[in-house]
This record gives C-alpha cells, structure tokens and sequence, in this order.
C-alpha cells in the first residue's frame, strides 16, 4: 500500500472517530431528548467521555468561561485531538506488533504467530490480563456502580426533641446533577424508591442541575413525585448557581417545594410552617458556602435556646464557619459526592473540599455539630463511581442526648 493511500485511511478514520465523539457528545450535552431514549445515549456516553476528559481539560487552560459552560470552538477541536490521540495509539502499537514479529522472523523463527517461547508467552498473558481487567474495572465503573442506588442508615439523638417528633424519619437526597451523565427515568426511579420508604419529611441538600441552564425544568421538576407526610424542603448548590438560581427558585416554587437558603422553617406534628410553634424543630438552611453567602444569623437567630435545629447547607465546609455560639443539632450536607474514587486501603483519593477527605461522605464530627454528607445520587467531573455507590440517607431522630458519634446503618 502506497504511503499516499496509508495517510488517506488514517485521516479517514481519525475524522470518523472524531465525528461519532462529536456526534455522541452533541446528544448527551445539548439534545433535547424523549425520556425513553435519554440512557441510551447517556449510557454509552459516559466512558467516552472518560476518554475525552483529559482533552476537555487541556483546552480549558486555553480557556476557562466564566459561566462555566463549554466555548464553541471546544467541542470539535476536543473531538478532532482525542480521535488523533486514540486512533494514533492503535498504529503505533500495531506497528509495534509488526516490528516484533519481524525481529523473530529475522531471528529464525518463521511463525512467530505460533511462538509460545516463555518471555513472550507471559508479557502478551500479562498485557492482555491488565488489559481485560482494566476494561472490566472501567466497564463497571461508569456503566454499572453508577446506577446501582442504595440506602445508608442513621439513628440521630437530638436533645429536647419534643416526643411528638420522636422517631421522625428524614430522608436526605442531594447531589441527583441531572444532565449528560444522570438520565430523568434514573431520577424517576429514585423517587419510587424514596417513595416506598415512607418518610416524614424529605431535605433536598442541593446540586439538582449540571452543565446548562436547560437541566433546571426537569431536574427540578423530578422531585414533584416526591411524598412525605410532613413536608420537603430544599437548598441550592454551586452546580444550580451556576446554571441559575433564580430559575432554579422559581422552579422549586412552580412544585411547591420551599426553598431555605439562609432561612428557616419550623416542622412539628402537622408539617412545615414558618411561623413558631409548639413541639416543632427549626429547620434552617444556609446558602452554598461557593457562590452565596452563608447567613448563620437569617438562619437561626431568634429561635428559642431549647429548640433543636437541623442545618441543610449544600457544602459541608459550611460546617467549619463560626457560628458565634448559635445551636446546631445537626447539619445535612452533599457537595463532595464520597469523592466518587475510592481506592481498597487508601480511601478517597480527592473531594472537593478545604480540609482534605475529611468530609468525603457519611457522618463527620464537625468543630460545632455533627454533620451528615450525602455521597450523592449522580456524577460530577468524571462520570464514575469506584468504591463510592450513590446513595440517599435514611434519618431517624430519636430523643435523647448528643453523643460525640452516633450510629450508621447500611442498607
């Protein structure tokens, strides 16, 4: 084959891959897609992007929008590079093939395709092991632990919880980023599932959107099939500043679902109200620690001393700010999604946060209050999960006094 014609095949199918990138991506990210076709695409979606996440990131350091949201140019430039790279890599290992095999032939053995000498018998084993494993490691990863939704258990004393209260079962959602990587009938199927559990009341703990402002109507608007016999309530997160808070209000308002960013609402026996009362709990909320202030004293000033307070406050690097003394009983926080990477033996390699994995996912004695942080329903930055499941939270307050831990349950 001339070297002509060689060049031609190889242009040929770096822009092929480059356009089923293109194409794949185009759906996922800016499609308006039914319902009933959404994980088709998001599915497979999902390692592609993989691939093409070092790519993404190495063009934002050409730029980084201010809103966040991808340039024009990102797209194909992104597709065009990652199709070079990847379809480049398989010439050059496929010339790397040829040239062993040459090298044998030259060394007197004329099938080298037969060769079952040791050396090479257990470097093609071994890479073709790693090799599978780690298709099978990545396979499971973005396809399979991602949809995989359980329940984590936890048994809150709260002191002076009036008795009517005692046993009160919350359930924590946070972090669902409905977009490219998180369909709607995922999100659908969590709300069946949060259904069947029964709650008393539901704290929605933020980040409902993901990548474009076209997310808010039906991200939000999932959680309208929600039920719980006392009430919901909900506070924002960076991801839904950043497609906009103000459609996100308005959105959450069109449900019915109140919102509490630096506000606070009281839940007793006949559900939520804002005016004080008898045998009640404050529930406060703060605003994202990221984008928005967060108002300790529009939150909780002005309640009685003896009333127990519970804190939704999307980010839990919340929990670190100085509340001047003020009571928290417990805090409900997401933002870091258990670090969605989690290595045997090491723990999370990374969560976005000040103070390291500390606040990772699960129950966390914070300097003020306990603090409980959601690992998350979807995906954010990479769409994997490694040793991190998504989860919603299952909260029973029980009366009693705080202890400097209390007890965790998985389900």
């Amino acid at each position: 084959m001339s070297k002509d014609r060689k060049v031609l095949i190889l242009a040929i199918a770096i822009l092929c891959v480059a356009g089923f990138f293109c194409l794949l991506t185009w759906l996922a990210e800016f499609a308006e897609l039914p319902v009933a076709y959404e994980s088709l695409v998001r599915m497979p979606y999902r390692p592609v992007y993989v691939l093409m996440a070092p790519f993404h990131y190495l063009t934002r350091l050409i730029e980084f929008p201010a809103d966040r949201h991808w340039p024009a140019w990102q797209l194909p430039v992104t597709s065009l590079v990652a199709a070079a790279f990847y379809v480049g890599l398989l010439v050059w290992v496929r010339v790397g093939v040829r040239r062993l095999r040459r090298r044998e032939v030259s060394q007197g053995n004329p099938a080298p395709h037969l060769n079952l000498d040791r050396r090479y018998f257990l470097i093609r084993a071994t890479g073709g092991t790693v090799a599978l494993a780690g298709a099978a490691t990545g396979a499971h990863a973005s396809l399979i632990a991602p949809q995989r939704l359980g329940v984590t258990r936890y048994d809150v004393p709260v002191r002076d919880l009036p008795a009517a209260l005692d046993g009160l079962k919350i359930i924590q959602i946070s972090d669902t980023h409905y977009g490219p990587f998180i369909s709607l009938s995922y999100l659908e199927a969590m709300v069946r599932q949060v259904n069947t559990l029964q709650p008393d009341f539901i704290a929605l703990t933020g980040d409902y959107t993901h990548r474009t402002p076209r997310t808010i109507h039906p991200g939000i608007g999932v959680f309208a099939g929600l039920r719980a016999r006392l009430g919901i309530a909900a506070v924002l997160g960076n991801h839904d500043h950043w497609e906009g808070a103000a459609a996100c209000g308005a959105r959450f308002d069109t449900i019915g679902i109140p919102l509490v960013d630096n506000a606070r609402l009281f839940l007793g026996p006949k559900g939520l109200r804002a005016e004080l009362g008898e045998a009640s709990i404050c529930l406060a909320g703060l605003g994202d620690y990221w984008e928005d202030a967060t108002a300790f004293d529009r939150a909780l000033d002005g309640v009685p001393e003896s009333m127990p307070r519970i804190v939704l406050a999307h980010n839990p690097d919340t929990a670190e700010e100085d509340a001047n003394g003020r009571r928290i009983d417990l805090m409900l926080s997401g933002h870091t999604h258990g670090g969605q990477i989690s290595l045997p033996g090491w723990g999370p390699i990374k969560a976005p946060s000040h103070y390291g994995t500390k606040y990772a996912g699960g129950l966390v004695d914070g300097p003020q209050c306990p603090v409980i942080v959601s690992r998350g329903v979807g995906m954010t930055v990479l769409p994997v999960r490694f040793g991190v499941p998504p989860e919603i939270g299952l909260i029973t307050l029980r009366l009693g006094p705080m202890p400097s831990c209390f007890t965790t349950r998985l389900a």
